[in-house]
């Protein structure tokens, strides 16, 4: 089998272990060009990260050709291949992305066969060459090396539709994992696996690239954003329904709440669960958790989704939860025993937020030090945002990063405390920068070497971009990056480069990694270590400033967008925890409630004050349960008048 990507904007280096994994012997491609990457040969064995090997080709000048007469593409051709191997394909054909060979094209082949001194010209197949190429593998130079550095502004425009892309993309490879961990019997699995096959097939259609990168025109998106969600809502129904069938077949009725925590991945988890039991409006009281041995869990009450007071509650407890593996926690009515208090408690006062061997410092242009066992390992200017000049076109067609002007700088952020210890302290604040809207937290766990960095926008600017810089101590001795199967070692420079799942630098004695599903586009840069989050160009500029201003004309990236980021402090890099971090943030063990066997609600005849329906008081009226006399001045329900 051969790959064929001809459009592709860039290949990572773990790409040749991929196609190898799954019978692949060759790879034919067009970008990134001789401009922006160079390669020793035309045809190369490329080597990937992992070891494996396959026969690469790179398609000289073009994949399509546009006139009937072919001399240009003819010579071009001949003119990039490698004399001693002999070999070369010339592409042509009139469509969008390669097409059909016209008639005229085929006489004129015909018709100059021998035009070409020194050339034996024939018609082939792409298999037929790779069938010389395997022939010759001995004499072909080794790349070892990405392939990018194409079009840049496609890593981070469109920001939404990469987003939702790869989390359909984790959400379908958790229900795969959960079909296969928790299954109940084989006609139920296989029938599961079946409809998420069928919902791959959306990701695949929507990975196409002038989809994924961001630079189809504005009513194509909406097709896009359906595709997308039809996937998702696909995903989410086999979690649920997977989840549950194996809760009720698998577990014992029993009178008491449960809460069941399943991990279908092949990694353990050990992290903090943040969720929200639901106990029918009552109060929390003094509720605790329990585990599968009767002891006491470790929790914190923080603030809920829902605006509703006391009728909704949210926890973070932490879980240790094996591969494949399942924790079932029981809710009690207390008081609860007593348990030790965690060791590395989380505090928080005046801005600051430590734990263990780390501290957080916020200031008001947002994290002014991280220290790890006293060092801080951040510079002058900290984690922020600002907002760059952005005049390149939707692609960046000749660009391999950004370096317009810095025009707004985010500052006087004024944070105020969320949730303060001991397992979870939380500082927000909310600012504006140029005309966008920003809400920031950040957020620390016991026991736990992280940062929790969420950040959601309102974005309505105009030829900017958003981006992160986070300003170290010190420039650092390496950078790696999370890649797709692997990982890859880059050099730093002024070239933005693609971000998938996580990014490493390293220094003297430590290593401080970035994790997330939401922001697709970093670089490295002497001490300055930047993320870019939106762009705002025309859609589907191809970067012609004489255009007429229309109604028709749209912005990229406009409104809102979120984004969850994890700062990682290790003492050195462990790609595979680093791997591990990402696909856990990505894909959170599933959480539910668990009722069967249960008497429910908790209350029994007597519902708190504020969940009293109107047949509650009539009945009163009338003389009837009076057992609720000392609970009858203790608030209304919602619905209810305050008069």
């Amino acid at each position: 089998k051969i790959g064929y990507n001809v459009d592709t904007f860039g290949h990572p280096a773990t790409l040749p272990d991929l196609l190898d994994e799954f019978g692949y012997r060759g790879y034919v491609f067009h970008r990134p060009n001789e401009s922006q990457v160079k390669l020793p040969a035309q045809t190369f064995r490329w080597r990937g990260t992992g070891g494996a090997e396959i026969i690469g080709y790179r398609i000289a000048p073009a994949y399509v050709t546009r006139s009937d007469e072919l001399h240009g593409q003819i010579d071009l051709s001949v003119k990039a291949t490698d004399p001693a191997f002999g070999h070369t394909m010339m592409f042509y054909g009139l469509g969008n992305h390669g097409g059909g060979p016209t008639k005229a094209n085929i006489e004129w082949l015909l018709s100059h066969r021998d035009a070409f001194e020194g050339v034996e010209m024939r018609f082939s197949t792409v298999d037929d060459f790779y069938k010389e190429a395997e022939a010759r593998r001995e004499i072909l130079p080794v790349v070892d090396y990405e392939l990018q550095k194409t079009f840049p502004g496609c890593y981070s425009v469109m920001h939404d539709i990469k987003q939702i892309q790869h989390r359909g993309e984790r959400m379908l490879e958790q229900a795969e994992e959960l079909a296969r961990a928790f299954a109940t019997d084989n006609q139920n699995s296989d029938a599961t696996l079946g409809r998420i096959d069928q919902a791959w097939k959306d990701l695949a259609f929507t990975q196409f690239h002038d989809i994924l990168a961001g630079t189809s025109v504005p009513t194509s998106c909406v097709s896009t954003r359906n595709m997308q969600g039809r996937a998702m809502i696909a995903a989410e129904e086999e979690i649920v329904r997977v989840s549950r069938r194996y809760a009720r077949v698998k577990l014992p009725g029993e009178n008491v709440q449960r809460l069941v925590l399943l991990n279908g991945s092949s990694d353990d988890f050990d992290g903090y669960i943040e969720c929200e039991p639901f106990i029918d409006f009552d109060d929390w009281s003094d509720r605790w958790f329990a585990d599968e041995n009767g002891k006491p869990v470790p929790f914190q009450l923080v603030t809920p989704e829902a605006n509703a007071g006391d009728m909704t509650h949210r926890v973070v407890l932490p879980a240790h939860i094996a591969a494949s593996g399942q924790r079932i926690l029981k809710l009690l009515a207390g008081p609860a025993p007593h348990s030790p208090a965690h060791p590395d408690p989380v505090n928080v006062a005046a801005g600051v937020i430590s734990a263990g061997d780390l501290q957080l410092e916020t200031g008001p242009q947002g994290i002014a030090s991280l220290k790890w066992q006293g060092r801080d390992l951040l510079g002058a200017e900290g984690l922020s945002l600002h907002l760059r000049e952005d005049h390149g076109d939707t692609w960046v067609f000749h660009e391999t990063g950004f370096n317009e002007d810095i025009g707004v700088r985010l500052n006087e952020l004024e944070w105020i405390v969320e949730d303060a210890g001991p397992l979870r302290s939380r500082l927000y604040a909310d600012q504006t920068i140029g005309d966008s809207k920003i809400r920031i937290s950040v957020t620390v766990l016991a026991g736990k070497p992280e940062v929790h960095l969420h950040l959601q926008v309102v974005f309505a600017e105009r030829y900017k971009m958003l981006q992160m810089p986070i300003q170290l101590a010190t420039k650092p001795d390496g950078w790696t990056s999370g890649l797709a199967g692997g990982h890859v070692e880059r050099t730093s420079g002024s070239d933005e480069m693609p971000f998938c799942g996580w990014d490493s630098i390293q220094g003297d004695h430590y290593s401080l990694s970035l994790h997330t599903p939401d922001a697709y586009s970093s670089r490295l840069h002497d001490d300055v270590w930047q993320f870019s989050l939106l762009r705002s160009p025309l859609m589907a500029w191809t970067g012609d400033s004489e255009l007429d201003p229309a109604f028709v004309r749209r912005h990229a990236d406009q409104g809102w967008h979120d984004f969850h980021f994890i700062l990682r402090v290790d003492e050195v890099l462990d790609p595979s925890r680093c791997a591990s971090i990402s696909a856990h943030q990505a894909k959170p063990p599933v959480v539910f409630d668990h009722y069967v066997g249960m008497n429910r609600p908790a209350w029994g005849n007597a519902p708190p004050r504020r969940l009293w329906t109107p047949d509650i008081p009539h009945a009163r009226e009338l003389g009837h349960m009076k057992h609720l006399d000392s609970i009858a001045d203790q608030g209304r329900n919602w619905e209810e008048s305050s008069e």
